[in-house]
């Protein structure tokens, strides 16, 4: 069922009013000049219509201009369509690469990674320095549900219960990639990562199954583009401390980014595939992080945190195996280049 946005709501309430109108307050007070003490009855029951009239109007005044609801847009659920087995390709169309369902391509390119040294926000670990991804990928439009997770896994850890469209929490970085290494049997790939907890593995960026994003792919997915700190105005496109009431939202809530990425910032963090550690002094190619170290990078802000972290450039790092409730993830997949076209993809 198509769900009604809220102009449609208000047009459907206007007509019903329309319907039901009783007579004006000018019309009532005429009509009791020339009434007849006969027509005493009918009087109280033009009296109830016009109540009615008063009701509608009230309600059809336009509601206070809220840019929140006015991003909120329906999205195709993922566990309904990414996690259904694929269907077989046809010849005619084995040159095209195809998108997963609710996932969204990002192409390759350039960028800038991290802060610029006036941002008044930045933190001492966002050196800015260009980075080159010579590899598109797609990437969740969402945070991973507590619905998709519990479809997968027949569990979903989360602290705010009771919220299918809200995003997963308090899963670690372990139960992150296993979760992938999950959609991508279920979708007839395979896995990303290999081994048990603690000692997994990343195969690596040309794993044709899904994963987690490298802390420049997850930045550079977010900017889509942009060169500022944030796609917007950070009240129109992430819950934060202090507008989140302190807990999480559905996903998909807010204004999504330019490239259709939703919740990038706010709501809750997201763990990427990266160790943490310092960035390069100078450029660097589809950079993946160092081999080990203590502490995965999450990223994008959450809602119980400063809107100074809901910012692209903002990184931080736990142990793999923390769960906190302000800690989600989306997967990504690296598209491999369509037969037909014989180079790998352009650079923005």
């Amino acid at each position: 069922m198509k769900r009604l946005t809220p102009d449609h709501e208000r047009s459907l309430h206007r007509r019903r009013c329309l319907r039901h109108r009783g007579p004006t307050v000018r019309e009532r007070l005429a009509f009791v000049l020339s009434a007849t003490p006969a027509l005493a009855a009918a009087l109280f029951a033009i009296g109830a219509l016009v109540a009615l009239a008063g009701a509608c109007n009230r309600k059809e005044a336009p509601p206070q201009d809220d840019h929140r609801r006015a991003a909120v847009q329906t999205r195709p659920l993922l566990p309904s369509a990414a996690l259904a087995p694929p269907a077989a390709a046809s010849a005619t169309t084995a040159a095209v690469v195809a998108l997963t369902p609710g996932f969204v391509r990002v192409p390759a390119g350039r960028f800038v990674m991290g802060s610029p040294l006036q941002d008044p926000e930045r933190q001492l670990d966002e050196t800015p320095h260009r980075v080159t991804l010579t590899r598109a990928f797609e990437m969740q439009a969402t945070e991973v549900t507590q619905a998709e997770y519990r479809a997968l896994t027949g569990r979903a850890p989360a602290a705010h219960e009771g919220c299918d469209e809200c995003p997963v929490e308090q899963v670690s970085w372990f139960d992150a990639v296993e979760w992938c290494n999950r959609l991508s049997a279920r979708r007839g790939l395979p896995d990303c990562y290999t081994g048990v907890a603690p000692s997994i593995a990343a195969v690596g960026p040309h794993c044709a199954g899904f994963r987690l994003p490298s802390e420049a792919e997850w930045e550079y997915a977010a900017r889509a583009g942009s060169t500022a700190a944030r796609y917007g105005d950070v009240d129109a496109v992430a819950w934060h401390d202090l507008d989140s009431e302190m807990r999480s939202h559905p996903v998909a809530s807010l204004k999504a980014n330019a490239w259709g990425l939703y919740d990038m910032l706010g709501n809750v963090f997201e763990w990427t595939n990266d160790w943490q550690a310092d960035y390069p002094d100078g450029a660097d190619v589809d950079p993946s992080g160092p081999r080990n170290g203590e502490n995965r990078v999450f990223r994008g802000g959450g809602y119980r945190l400063p809107a100074a972290e809901a910012r692209a450039a903002f990184r931080n790092g736990y142990g793999p195996d923390n769960r906190v409730e302000f800690i989600g993830f989306r997967c990504i997949r690296t598209l491999p280049v369509p037969a037909a076209s014989g180079g790998s993809g352009g650079s923005g």
